[in-house]
């Protein structure tokens, strides 16, 4: 309370109890003193000062003296009276503090709560993608296996072709020695004395038959003049022709079925090499793909990667401002304590 009580003073003197009560009208202006049987003063409320009368006009100057320090000391109580209030305001400023503190507190444990949600979102997303990403290994691990099939048979093809062209080496070669000794036979000696090498083309082989057989076409016609008077010679030299033609058919079936296998063996390798080709297509593109797979799936990790740092980072900035504000908060309940512990021991006096 505003108002301090005073302790309240007796006295008595030889176990006399006064009866009669007087009153003074010295001292302050319009203040009463009283004397009775209690031996109290006439007081403001909550104010006790009295003493027992002894006689005389010292005790009453006594009385009147200590009811004067006691007015002095409710002068000087009333005056400090008005600090209270610029204190009230600091109390009612540093409440409003605590508040927003508090709502501030509870809306960084809301926002806390939601980057959690938020981390725990990403960690399942993370989690369902696990099983897709493990499935795209596979089908890599797959395209791998892939990729070495289609290296071991490209070697196999790579081989079978460079046996095939060995195959092909040796059957020109005994082409041509075939066609050497065809040579031979049709012509003699003469074959070594011909202008174009073993190694050309059918048609040139064919129309150097052709003139060399012309020219022994017309040698025979010439020789055979003479021999037509006899039918001997006549049916000697249709005999020889004969012969001679079909020597020259068969030879002729034999160059055919040599360009015909030629032909075939050309074929057969130009579907190879069509093979070999579509196969190198297939692995670059596999290859393509794949690598293609493996940067998306890089770019997304690390952006999940990233995001859990901030998140992480964000998370921990929270935390820390959280307990600076707790700590913040648990000191200003402190100083309203000690506020409390003041506000009490003034009014217990």
């Amino acid at each position: 309370s505003d108002n301090m009580p005073l302790p309240r003073r007796r006295s008595s003197f030889l176990g006399q109890q006064p009866s009669t009560s007087t009153a003074e009208s010295s001292g302050p202006p319009g203040r009463r003193v009283s004397v009775g049987g209690a031996g109290s003063l006439s007081r403001p409320p909550g104010v006790y000062v009295g003493t027992v009368p002894t006689g005389g006009v010292s005790s009453l100057g006594t009385r009147v003296s200590r009811r004067a320090l006691g007015i002095v000391y409710l002068d000087k109580k009333a005056a400090s009276v008005g600090s209270w209030g610029a204190l009230r305001e600091s109390w009612e400023a540093i409440y409003h503090q605590v508040g927003e503190a508090v709502l501030e507190n509870a809306r960084l444990m809301l926002h806390t709560e939601n980057i959690q949600a938020c981390a725990e979102d990403f960690k399942d997303r993370y989690e369902n993608e696990q099983p897709f990403r493990k499935a795209v290994e596979d089908e890599i691990n797959s395209l791998y296996k892939v990729i070495d099939d289609a290296n071991l048979t490209k070697m196999d093809l790579e081989s079978q072709i460079e046996s095939m062209k060995e195959e092909l080496t040796l059957l020109s070669k005994n082409h041509e020695e075939d066609v050497k000794v065809l040579y031979k036979q049709l012509a003699g000696s003469q074959l070594e004395e011909l202008d174009v090498p073993l190694g050309s083309g059918l048609d040139d082989i064919l129309e150097k038959i052709r003139i060399h057989w012309e020219r022994d076409i017309e040698k025979n016609r010439a020789e055979t003049g003479a021999l037509l008077r006899t039918k001997q010679q006549a049916e000697t030299a249709a005999a020889v022709r004969t012969q001679e033609e079909e020597l020259v058919e068969g030879l002729r079936t034999e160059f055919h079925e040599t360009a015909c296998k030629i032909q075939s063996l050309q074929a057969e390798t130009e579907s190879l090499r069509t093979l070999k080709r579509g196969l190198e297509n297939s692995l670059y593109d596999a290859k393509h793909w794949h690598d293609i797979e493996l940067q998306n799936l890089g770019s997304v990790i690390s952006k999940l990667e990233a995001e859990m740092g901030e998140i992480k980072v964000e998370t921990e900035q929270q935390q820390r401002d959280r307990e600076n504000l707790l700590t913040s908060k648990q000191q200003l309940e402190k100083d309203i304590a000690a506020y409390h512990c003041l506000l009490d021991g003034e009014q217990s006096r």
